[in-house]
């Protein structure tokens, strides 16, 4: 009976170095892939972020400009800034004036201090009325943490002139027009910085139109 050839499966030259190559490939590309996967954590860590400091600023922006805005009517009042510019003084001259309260009203009361205050639980923002109660709060949400910084600006400038500017790096502990409101975003994994957001609030009141029912 005649034996048959059996041939033997084997890799030839070529097929073996094109397999060291596809490996090398594959082994290179690891690092990379990996990297992007870090890239892509690190993206949604800051969209993370971002989302929940602008829903911070936006709960800023529905308080009262200060705490003597909370007491009865204030809320519409444009109070004295004992270190505010001369030309920001609120004056009667120049304010809107219909049969009522209409228009920005001048208040006696001066601005308050920076920070929470009586009845009011720092770790509680329900309990916050004011811009300035945020001032050293807190907020972490999964790894990323948001701290907040809220202070009195100088509010001298040309306001004369067709671009005004303002020196934020200014340290002033008291009464301005103006209040400047930071926002630190840090990863608390790396401990690394986000973003830096800054904000500024006016002494400007709220407008009251007159209500047509009122006599």
């Amino acid at each position: 009976m005649p034996m048959k050839n059996l041939k033997k499966s084997s890799f030839t030259l070529i097929e073996l170095v094109m397999a060291i190559v596809v490996i090398g490939i594959v082994i290179t590309s690891i690092p990379m892939m990996l990297n992007t996967t870090t890239n892509i954590e690190e993206i949604n860590s800051k969209e993370r972020s971002f989302f929940n400091a602008f829903a911070l600023i936006t709960l800023i922006q529905t308080q009262e400009w200060d705490e003597n805005n909370t007491i009865s009517d204030n809320y519409k009042k444009v109070l004295t800034a004992e270190n505010g510019d001369d030309e920001l003084k609120c004056l009667r001259n120049g304010t809107i004036q219909l049969a009522n309260e209409s228009g920005a009203d001048c208040d006696d009361n001066t601005t308050s201090h920076i920070g929470i205050d009586t009845g009011e639980d720092e770790n509680d923002v329900s309990t916050f009325d004011d811009v300035d109660d945020f001032n050293n709060y807190s907020l972490v949400v999964n790894d990323i943490n948001i701290t907040l910084k809220v202070r009195y600006m100088d509010d001298l400038a040309d306001y004369s002139a067709k671009n005004i500017y303002f020196n934020e790096n200014n340290n002033i502990i008291s009464g301005t027009n103006l209040k400047f409101i930071e926002l630190n975003i840090t990863n608390n994994l790396n401990h690394k910085n986000i973003a830096i957001l800054k904000y500024i609030t006016s002494n400007i009141g709220n407008v009251k139109l007159r209500d047509p029912d009122e006599e």
